[in-house]
């Protein structure tokens, strides 16, 4: 996904006029199983690898990590909130980095 078209589904359906690095989106029906679409924004993510001095893959990884957070009822809307999804997803981020 590039920065318009991810632009143009944060403003319809979050109601945000930008580009974001990462959306979920829980389709999940009945039945308790979880079922998502995370949109992963390419362009903001080689764009954030350059400002944080990290790889393409690094930013990847942490934008799904991001999206899956979100879909498993983490929320980023506070400073704490932020912080807690932090912590969790570099140790999450850890995991799928080491070789």
């Amino acid at each position: 996904m590039n920065d318009r078209n991810i632009r143009l589904l944060n403003a319809k359906y979050l109601g945000t006029n930008s580009p974001t690095d990462v959306i979920a989106f829980d389709i999940s029906g009945p039945g308790g199983y979880l079922c998502a679409d995370v949109v992963i924004c390419v362009d903001r993510a080689r764009a954030n690898a350059g400002i944080f001095n990290t790889s393409l893959r690094h930013e990847l990884y942490l934008y799904a990590i991001h999206g899956i957070l979100h879909l498993l009822g983490y929320r980023d809307r506070s400073a704490r909130e932020r912080k807690a999804m932090a912590i969790k997803s570099n140790r999450l981020l850890k995991s799928f980095l080491v070789k």
